[in-house]
């Protein structure tokens, strides 16, 4: 009974310890903490928990002493659980556990015991030792509760009270928690605890969960976390930027404004709490400054700290940790972050236990997400301290440590915030609220209330300009401004109205360096200079005007000027909207009235403006530049160094100082561009041609100015306007060898000479300018000639109307034909024609003027008409090169200057295919971008209308290492042209949108995590690889080294050029594929791997017993093959066996290597019968490593043996199958049904880059091993290494000469450019990659007949001579070779993209009286089918022929057509070719071959582009030596044995012609052949045994399932004589000899 009593009593415990159990507490935002009793812990104790939680970070559980050292904290940091606690000797932190955040339920464990403390989670354990003496937590009556999930809100007002006060901060736990136990009374055993408020919280069942809230409806905005209630979803709004119960509202900005007396701050040390500790922080702000110095955070701990500052306009960064130091400053090249404009500070810091003694530590700076720098430090230090901090600023900044600045901040400062892992501080906002933690220093006012009114902005351009709203000023207005330049030229303000038939007027310019104001009222304009000294000297004028009806007052710097407008009006109507800074390119000159001088010009202002005030109203241009031209227009106003100390002008140019820029005066010059580095655009006209701009009836000024460079040998006419309707011209002409400007206006006319003997054939350079009455002509550097048009009159009798500009002649558009003229029409060179600020043949070029008959529109009423011709400049001018030296390298320059128009000129080489080469993002969809794909340039941009990309139709590809130019242009604003090398292209939109840019142009690739991002239209996903040259933008130069903003120590300077291959850079024939900074060893074809191709493949070992390794296509990769490569390494002594067999799983087509009789063949049927080849010149069963290599390429294959040589077949007649269909299935070690095995050692297989040797190795399913076959672990050393080539690294020089450019990337390198085909646009699969190939030959045979008598060897390396080829270009010299053929050589052209096959001659084995007794005998057309790659010497006699006698046979075996004159047979010394197809798309710069009937030798076949390439090969002669080497009795020896064979030769010749005459040989073949056969694979061993027959025994053909291997081969006895029909027998065929 009473055990049945313990029994029932076990039960009702466990089940109230179940139910106990499945119930947990929930801690959501509506529940943020709950509360237990006090923990004793005293000095030994125990805590236990469970949880689960989906999110990484919260705090977990918290206790303390009540506010003096002691606490517990319990904490998630990203998935792991960290310990943090304090026993009175200092804090010690234990982690343990990943993941933890899973949703799963964790258990944990507090452990400690005296000094020991330890942490389990889920059973893994961590523990630490307490420093000190005392280890008794606290005191239990004053220790605090236990807090589970967070704190009450209580806190922030009483931070002194927590031992740890940063914990307040702590994110809340969100998730369950249960079966919290630990002893909460002294003596008394650990319990589950109780809530202290359960009405606070909401239990759970567990087990019973009803639906989560947020899976059916997650209404939470801006990254906010959804929280299920009872009461439905809430949100947290992570994101500080909105506020809401969706956080669907943006936050008010926590910012404030420093004026240098104030500041924020915390001290925990004040407080008595620990320090925030961390592993990683992050320091994150936004600040807006005007002064250059500042001190904008500090934090540290003790030693530690980190100090961040601006510091004369850039960013300081110093850092102290442990005993390491580190210091870092951004100030990028013509940027500064004192320009008041907001800019984002992200500092990062994180510690790297890299020892249990030393730490690593990596800081990063970043400003505005573009301009960064990197660090580490190392040093004994754990975790990352902060127990101060200071924000703008300290009592005294100076002594802080790390000081770099000693003033505080003045400015505006937004969203500080200060993180450390889990924690996260907005000082500002605590600041704001009221926080205990922050101390506030001064009277801080949160808000930025300084104004962007009063700031400058420079105009950096002439083009450059702002577009705000007309002028108000109809009766009344006042204007005023402040500016600053050194400029003498420049529109600083312009509004026009639009009432006919006169328009209103207001402007302000400078003009030669004075003020000049223009006020129009409709009814006549005045003309007022304002200031009476010179302003552009660099300092700061004020300008101020105030009108009323007529009459106006203007005062510059406080010297007044009075005016009264003429006529009655007095009302300035403004239509337009008012240009500040000019009018840009888009602004019509015709549009604007003949007396703004600079207008006409179209000089721009360039320098500072600010406190712009219309009629009392500041305007904000900072707002305006940030809406419109950023790049052009920049915020804040810096006096630079000076431009022209580092002499930026080349080509001996001129240089004078600009405002914060150099301006280089190239008209002495060829070239242009913004510091003449590049060749300026020069025509060239014959005295027929003419270059013609039509302006408009509109086109009125009293202001030009002409620039013109000539070089001729006659007079005649250089420029000349024309106004229809009237003679009033300006003409510029050659006459008398002088030059003459001629000027009509009504009835006063004005010529002016200048120059002597310019028509000397040599560039002069004009230049001639009008200002109303006054003119000045000046011819190179000679002292301009000046003059008048009898008096100054300014108004209407000093205005020029302008239609046309006949440049080099005159010409009526309409009419189309010459006007007569009394100077004759020029003949020479013209450039740099500017006219009034337009370059027009530059723009002639731009637009491709004279590339078509269709006229190009310049402007909304202009055109241009050129029937001239550009000359291509000799040679490149190549500057300020540098190399990105990988894919990930990348600069950043200044945001492109590109809203209204587009100006970027470079040059670039590489031999990659593909990369970024430029990028600049922009507001919303705008950006452009320029990048490589496939060779070829690729310009893609979107003005917000949609994405356009051109592209470049070259016939070549561009990746071929030589240099090439890219110029893209936008000429008017719907225009958008580029141009690359000499073709360009253009596209016009529908808009005339503005291009509004943001960030930093990124030039060779952008960060590694922006290709993801890039926008739709932008193709690459890698930078560029290679050297780029000669950038110009506008007004500027630019070095990708000294300017960038975003620098990177990947590029160097100049061009390095790739890394070459060289002719022993792989091993064992390894083809060497170029890259940029490299290369890599293609060891497909070699059997042998690695990266030189020198390390020995996977092999297997076939024993007697017949083993059989079968590989099995997956489903997938069963495909169809135009083109197939096996190679094969192999050692064997069986003269009869089958390598290796591929099969179609659906058609007859295979291919099968085997062994006959000791040769090896390779038979290959796709469809049109067996096509046998093989060498019975070399023996493979020698038990030697053998390597073969098979490549087809439709019906034409190449075999090849070790060294020897490239045995081609090349099938004629009929349609030839070229597609091997449905490949399967390779059996290995024998033929079909394991017919015939093989036995020995095969390596390295590999079956069009597939390598089933290594896939066995790894024991893929693919594979199936049957029999005696097993896994040979290495190869006989001796078998192996004997037959390798070893890589020896780098060639000397000259190496570069013999590099092969295969595949795409070749481009055409004819001499005749028209010879080249233009690439189809479907071949972007094609590799691009220069490849070279290693030449080496067997020693040639040496020809009777040849005098030379030194030819040796070919030329290697290391035993050429002076003149050979070492150590420069190859110099190819070729053997005298006695004619023995007066026939025509056949040929036939076989190409290869990835080798290159060099060929020899090889010499007769006949002498010269066999030769030529050749030449006598009849011929029969040559067969095609079996080919060796290079002929030999062949005598033949066209036009003597004898057909061939046909026989029907019944066996299925067959005997080789045999032609009746000598066969031509032709090899390879080298590599065997990967033969390719010339399709249009693929170009290859590999030897051509050509063997096509009835063709003079060496001429290319129209099928294969017309490549002309001589089969030659390289030979030397011996050096020449006094000293012997040879022992005297030796040379005796060797005269002795030569005269004994020469008299034996002698006695054998004698002996052949005796026969020859008493029975009458034919020499000739007689051939019976079967019209239908199938080819045997013993056909190339039997078509070359002259004095031979053989039978065969038995029936071969791919229906035996042996492929046509040849068995029983028996000798017939030779006939004395051929008889007159063949006897005939079963299952032959029979030729006699």
């Amino acid at each position: 009974m009473s055990a049945d009593l313990r029994t029932m009593r076990y039960v009702l415990v466990c089940l109230l310890s179940l139910t106990f159990n499945s119930f947990a507490f929930v801690l959501d935002k509506q529940n943020p903490y709950s509360q237990f009793r006090k923990w004793n812990v005293g000095l030994n104790g125990t805590l236990e928990l469970e949880f689960k939680t989906d999110q990484p970070n919260g705090l977990l559980l918290y206790t303390d002493d009540g506010g003096t050292y002691d606490f517990f904290e319990l904490k998630l940091v990203n998935g792991a659980l960290r310990l943090r606690y304090n026993l009175g000797g200092g804090a010690q932190i234990i982690t343990v556990g990943s993941n933890l955040n899973d949703g799963h339920w964790h258990k944990v464990q507090v452990a400690r015991r005296d000094e020991h403390t330890s942490l389990t989670v889920d059973g893994i354990v961590q523990r630490k030792t307490s420093r000190g003496k005392e280890y008794v937590f606290g005191k239990f009556n004053t220790n605090s509760d236990v807090f589970v999930g967070g704190l009450p809100s209580s806190y922030n007002s009483k931070l002194t009270t927590l031992a740890l006060p940063s914990v307040i901060f702590e994110p809340k736990f969100r998730g369950s928690v249960r079966n919290l136990v630990y002893s909460d009374l002294p003596g008394q055993p650990p319990r589950r605890q109780e809530l202290r408020h359960s009405r606070d919280l909401k239990s759970t069942r567990t087990g019973n969960a009803s639906g989560d809230a947020c899976e059916r409806r997650d209404p939470c905005q801006h990254g906010g976390v959804c929280i299920s209630t009872d009461d439905g979803p809430i949100c947290e709004c992570r994101d500080g930027d909105y506020e809401g119960a969706f956080c669907e509202r943006d936050k008010a900005p926590s910012e404030a404004t420093f004026r240098g007396a104030e500041f924020l701050s915390y001290d925990l040390t004040q407080t008595g709490g620990e320090p925030i500790v961390s592993t990683q922080d992050v320091i994150s702000l936004y600040f807006k400054t005007r002064q250059p110095n500042g001190l904008l955070f500090y934090t540290g701990h003790e030693a530690d700290y980190l100090n961040l500052a601006v510091r004369d306009g850039g960013l300081s960064l110093t850092m102290g940790l442990g005993n390491g130091k580190q210091e870092m400053h951004i100030k990028p090249s013509k940027t500064r972050f004192d320009d008041h404009q907001w800019h984002k500070l992200t500092v990062r810091r994180k510690i790297q236990e890299i020892t249990p003694f030393t730490s690593f530590c990596r800081v990063s700076a970043v400003v505005d997400d573009v301009y960064s720098e990197h660090s580490h430090v190392a040093g004994s230090f754990t975790m990352l301290a902060s127990s101060r901090a200071h924000v703008g600023g300290s009592l005294n900044a100076r002594a802080l440590p790390g000081a770099r600045v000693h003033t505080n901040f003045i400015g505006c400062l937004k969203k500080v915030e200060f993180s450390a892992d889990t924690l996260r501080l907005n000082l500002i906002d605590l600041a704001r609220t009221g926080s205990k933690l922050i101390t506030v220093t001064g009277r801080l006012e949160y808000a930025c209330t300084a104004t962007d009114s009063a700031d400058p902005v420079t105009f950096t351009t002439r083009d450059a300009h702002l577009i705000l709203p007309k002028w108000e000023a109809v009766k009344t207005g006042t204007i005023s401004f402040k500016f600053r330049t050194n400029e003498p030229n420049g529109l600083i303000l312009f509004n026009m109205g639009a009432k006919p038939p006169r328009a209103d007027l207001f402007a302000v310019e400078i003009l030669n360096g004075y003020i000049y104001v223009h006020m129009d009222l409709g009814s006549g304009g005045v003309r007022v200079r304002a200031s009476r000294r010179r302003v552009d000297d660099s300092h700061w004028h004020e300008f101020l005007l105030r009108r009323t009806g007529r009459d106006g007052r203007v005062t510059v710097d406080g010297a007044n000027a009075e005016f009264k407008t003429p006529g009655e009006s007095n009302q300035l109507e403004l239509d337009g909207q008012l240009y500040v800074g000019g009018l840009g390119q888009e602004y019509s000159a015709a549009r604007t009235p003949p007396a703004l001088w600079t207008a006409a010009l179209r000089q721009g202002f360039v320098g500072c403006i600010r406190d712009l005030v219309l009629n009392g109203k500041p305007q904000d241009l900072t707002a305006y530049a940030r809406q419109q031209d950023s790049a052009s227009v920049r915020p804040a106003c810096h006096v630079l160094m000076k431009q022209c100390v580092s002499s930026p002008c080349q080509n001996g140019a001129g240089c004078s100082e600009g405002w914060n820029r150099a301006l280089c005066d190239c008209s002495t010059t060829n070239y242009g561009g913004p510091t003449c580095g590049r060749e300026s655009p020069t025509i060239y006209l014959n005295g027929s041609q003419h270059l013609t701009a039509a302006l408009g009836p509109e086109h009125v000024t009293q202001t030009e100015e002409l620039l013109l460079r000539f070089r001729t040998t006659k007079a005649g006419l250089l420029v000349r306007t024309a106004t229809e309707g009237s003679a009033d011209r300006i003409e510029l002409a050659v006459a008398a060898g002088r030059v003459r400007a001629s000027v009509r206006l009504g009835d006063r006319e004005k010529n002016l000479l200048a120059g002597t003997n310019v028509a000397d054939d040599k560039w002069h350079t004009v230049r001639f300018s009008r200002r109303a009455s006054n003119l000045k002509l000046q011819v190179d550097g000679a002292q301009p000639v000046r003059g008048t048009l009898s008096e100054t009159i300014l108004g209407k009798a000093s205005t020029l109307e302008i239609t046309t500009i006949h440049l080099g002649g005159l010409y009526h558009p309409e009419e189309e034909i010459q006007i007569t003229s009394t100077l004759p029409n020029f003949v020479g060179y013209l450039q740099k024609f500017v006219f009034n600020g337009v370059k027009y043949i530059d723009l002639a070029r731009t637009l491709g003027v004279g590339s078509s008959n269709e006229n190009n529109h310049i402007y909304d009423t202009s055109n241009i008409i050129f029937n001239g011709k550009f000359v291509k400049p000799d040679s490149l001018n190549v500057y300020k090169s540098v190399t990105f030296k990988s894919k990930h390298t990348y600069v950043g320059l200044p945001l492109l200057k590109a809203y209204a128009n587009t100006y970027l000129d470079f040059y670039f080489r590489t031999t990659e295919m593909d990369g970024l080469l430029f990028y600049n993002g922009g507001k919303k969809q705008d950006f452009i971008a320029v990048e490589l794909v496939n060779g070829h340039i690729h310009c893609v941009f979107n003005l917000g209308d949609g994405v356009v990309t051109m592209k470049d139709k070259l016939k070549n590809f561009l990746n071929d290492n030589r240099w090439h130019t890219v110029s893209i242009r936008r000429p008017t604003p719907k225009i958008h042209t580029m141009q690359v090398d000499d073709d360009l292209e253009m596209h016009t939109t529908s808009s005339n949108l503005m291009l509004e840019l943001d960030s930093v142009l990124y030039v060779g690739g952008v960060p590694k995590d922006m290709y993801t991002s890039l926008p739709v239209g932008v193709i690459s996903r890698q930078g560029f690889e290679g050297c780029m040259s000669s950038l110009d933008l506008p007004g500027e130069s630019s070095s990708l080294i000294e300017d960038a903003v975003v620098p990177s120590s990947s590029l160097v300077s100049g061009c390095e050029g790739p890394t070459k291959c060289t002719h022993n850079t792989c091993a064992n024939k390894g083809v060497c594929v170029q890259q940029w900074n490299t290369y890599v060893c293609d060891c497909e074809l070699t059997s042998f791997t690695g990266p030189t191709c020198y390390d020995e493949s996977i092999a297997y070992e076939f024993g007697p017993g017949r083993g059989i390794m079968t590989f099995t296509f997956a489903p997938s990769a069963v495909a169809d093959t135009e083109t197939d490569r096996v190679a094969v390494g192999f050692v064997t002594t069986k003269s009869d066996a089958v390598i290796l067999r591929i099969e179609s799983s659906n058609t007859q087509d295979y291919m099968q290597m085997e062994i006959i009789r000791g040769n090896l063949f390779m038979v290959y049927n796709v469809g049109d019968g067996d096509h046998p080849l093989g060498d019975e010149t070399a023996r493979v069963d020698d038990g030697a490593y053998h390597v073969a290599r098979f490549t087809r390429n439709g019906s034409r294959a190449a075999l090849q043996i070790d060294s020897y040589a490239v045995i081609i077949r090349h099938p004629q007649g009929g349609q030839q199958s070229t597609v091997f269909n449905s490949m399967a299935r390779i059996t290995i070690g024998g033929g079909a049904g394991g017919a015939r095995s093989f036995s020995g050692v095969l390596a390295g297989l590999a079956v069009n880059g597939a390598r089933p040797l290594d896939r066995a190795a790894a024991a893929d399913p693919a594979l199936a091993l049957r029999g005696d076959v097993r896994r040979a672990h290495a190869l006989d050393p001796d078998l192996n290494r004997m037959q390798q080539t070893p890589p020896s690294g780098y060639g000397g020089p000259g190496v570069l000469d013999e590099l092969v450019y295969s595949g795409a990337g070749s481009g055409c390198r004819d001499d005749d450019e028209d010879a080249c085909v233009l690439p189809d646009a479907g071949s972007g699969d094609d590799l691009i990659t220069p490849v070279y190939v290693p030449s080496t030959r067997r020693p040639p045979k040496m020809h009777k007949g040849d005098t030379s008598g030194k030819l040796m060897k070919p030329c290697d390396d290391e035993d050429c001579i002076e003149g050979s080829g070492a150590g420069g270009e190859d110099i190819i010299t070729e053997p005298e070779h006695p004619m023995t053929s007066s026939g025509v050589s056949s040929t036939h052209s076989m190409t290869s993209p990835t080798a290159a096959i060099s060929t020899e001659h090889e010499r007769e084995r006949t002498s010269p009286t066999e030769a030529r007794a050749t030449a006598d005998t009849r011929t029969t057309p040559l067969d095609h089918d079996n080919i060796h790659a290079a002929t030999r010497d062949t005598a033949t006699t066209p036009d003597r022929t004898t057909p061939t006698e046909d026989r029907t046979h019944t066996s299925p075996q067959f005997t080789p057509s045999i032609p009746k004159h000598t066969d031509s047979t032709h090899y390879t010394e080298n590599n065997i070719p990967d033969y390719e197809d010339h399709h249009p798309e693929k170009e290859t710069r590999t030897p051509t071959f050509e063997m096509e009937e009835e063709r003079i030798p060496s001429r290319g076949h129209a099928d294969y582009n017309g490549y002309e390439h001589e089969i030659t090969t390289k030979w030397y002669h011996p050096k020449t030596t006094d000293n012997r080497v040879v022992p005297p009795e030796s040379e005796f020896f060797a005269t002795i044995v030569g005269i004994v064979a020469s008299v034996l030769i002698a006695i054998i010749l004698i002996v052949i012609i005796v026969l020859k005459l008493v029975f009458k040989l034919d020499t000739s073949y007689k051939v019976t052949e079967d019209k239908n056969y199938q080819q045997s694979a013993s056909a190339a061993l039997l078509g070359n045994q002259a004095h031979s027959s053989y039978q065969t025994g038995a029936s071969s053909g791919p229906s035996n399932g042996n492929g046509g291997a040849v068995r029983g081969l028996q000798p017939l006895p030779l006939g004395r004589t051929a008889p007159a029909q063949p006897v005939k027998r079963d299952g032959i065929k029979e030729w006699y000899v």
